[in-house]
């Protein structure tokens, strides 16, 4: 069978990773549920998850946001309002338990109850400093402001906005060095209120503190430990580590809080264990990691500890 080029790239991270710093998870070790099709707890190429209170926010091609418990058992769903230009790439939460979702392909964010309610929405098309191109990540820190990664022409940066949504500051530009972004493609609160910005088109993931001064990165391209190729999605877990997702090796890479390499696992794959193109990562509070395996149209559930 002819591989395509992401698939190629997948199977050459599995290759290189061998007997380098690679964790094997036994296939008895993973809970994996889903499958393709549009019926509940099934998936049309999930690509946004998120977690909270002990419940699993999963965001699919459909539009749909199909919520689980932690042992992949369906709760309730809801449709965003519309997905025929796409859907978003992030579920996140705010400090009042609200679930808040970057609209990617609709320039706006939307913020629900746990239940549904669409409470409100802010945003409009634009490259000014008040609008969004292609908003992906979205995170509440404790100074009460939302921090939102942006992509797009002329939109490659960071949104600070109070949480009643008005627009504070920007940083940020296009281009590969410091507070400088290609594609981010999500935002994180790391330890000591780090943020960290998965800059998926450079390959890394860049630290900022909350008044935007960069404290360092960590990735570069490549497949080797360390290396990240395409990462598309980062989750931080109780005690500080990085998970970071990578869609070009069909991995996740695990780092400490100051972005020291610890371990990566998985490959291309179909198997329990393995991923294809896979989008999403999250981390829960009782320490379980979550994948949205995005080609396998499923999501996949570990262990922390089995990971690193």
């Amino acid at each position: 069978m002819r591989l395509r080029r992401r698939d190629f790239l997948c199977a050459t991270g599995l290759t290189l990773c061998l007997g380098c710093d690679s964790v094997t998870i036994p296939s008895s070790q993973v809970l994996a549920w889903g499958g393709p099709g549009k019926r509940i707890g099934e998936f049309r190429r999930p690509r946004a998850i998120g977690t909270f209170n002990d419940e699993v926010y999963v965001i699919d091609k459909a539009g749909r946001v199909q919520v689980f418990n932690e042992d992949g058992e369906f709760v309730r769903h809801w449709l965003m309002p519309s997905s025929e230009n796409g859907t978003p790439t992030c579920v996140s939460f705010s400090t009042q338990g609200t679930v808040l979702i970057p609209d990617t392909h609709y320039s706006a964010i939307r913020e629900y109850s746990t239940e549904g309610e669409l409470i409100r929405s802010w945003g409009t098309y634009g490259s000014g400093i008040d609008e969004f191109i292609y908003p992906t990540g979205i995170i509440e820190a404790s100074d009460d402001r939302f921090y939102i990664s942006e992509y797009g022409q002329e939109a490659e940066r960071v949104h600070v906005c109070g949480t009643d949504g008005s627009f504070i500051e920007t940083w940020g530009t296009f281009g590969e060095g410091e507070r400088e972004f290609n594609r981010a493609m999500d935002i994180v609160l790391g330890k000591n209120e780090e943020l960290l910005i998965v800059d998926s088109g450079n390959h890394r993931i860049q630290r900022l503190n909350t008044a935007g001064e960069y404290l360092g990165e960590f990735g570069g391209v490549g497949s080797g430990p360390g290396q990240l190729e395409h990462p598309f999605d980062a989750a931080a877990t109780p005690d500080g580590r990085i998970v970071a997702v990578e869609y070009g090796t069909c991995r996740l890479s695990v780092f400490s809080a100051q972005g020291e390499f610890i371990a990566h696992f998985g490959g291309l794959g179909r198997i329990p264990g393995r991923f294809a193109g896979p989008r999403g990562v999250a981390v829960s509070d009782s320490g379980y990691v979550f994948v949205a395996d995005t080609d396998n149209d499923r999501v996949q559930r570990f262990s922390l500890e089995d990971v690193a």
